[in-house]
């Protein structure tokens, strides 16, 4: 049962990572998006942050097999996968700079961990564990 858990933890820690690496400015997202201005740039930055803390939570709550950790890792999941859904279709954010075919294939790997998580934890609160 623990060794169950301590899955999910890492899933979900394996998420926040494939998040964090597509920081602009990193070794993968190059897009400029400097025309995001104010409460729109920031708003988005602090909904990325936040998800990352989040996350690191939720691997913790998972641990020690918090009884609301399942729901929260599943939002978490949903979120992660709205995030990058948006962004491959060209949604949000918007930028001058065309997306990269590398940045383009980490986001669906992303997106496909998100839901992988999602249907992980969501197994793991059915059976009961």
């Amino acid at each position: 049962m623990q060794d169950i858990m301590i899955m999910a933890s890492l899933l979900s820690f394996l998420n926040v990572t494939l998040l964090a690496i597509l920081v602009p400015g990193g070794p993968i997202e190059n897009r400029d998006f400097s025309k995001l201005k104010g409460i729109v740039f920031w708003g988005f930055n602090l909904l990325l942050i936040l998800l990352g803390i989040t996350s690191f939570i939720v691997c913790y709550l998972l641990l020690i097999s918090h009884p609301n950790a399942i729901f929260i890792t599943q939002i978490i999941a949903v979120l992660y996968f709205i995030v990058y859904m948006i962004d491959l279709a060209g949604i949000f954010p918007k930028s001058p700079t065309k997306m990269s075919k590398p940045l383009a294939l980490f986001e669906v790997i992303n997106a496909s961990m998100a839901v992988f998580l999602f249907l992980f934890v969501t197994a793991i609160g059915h059976v009961g564990i």
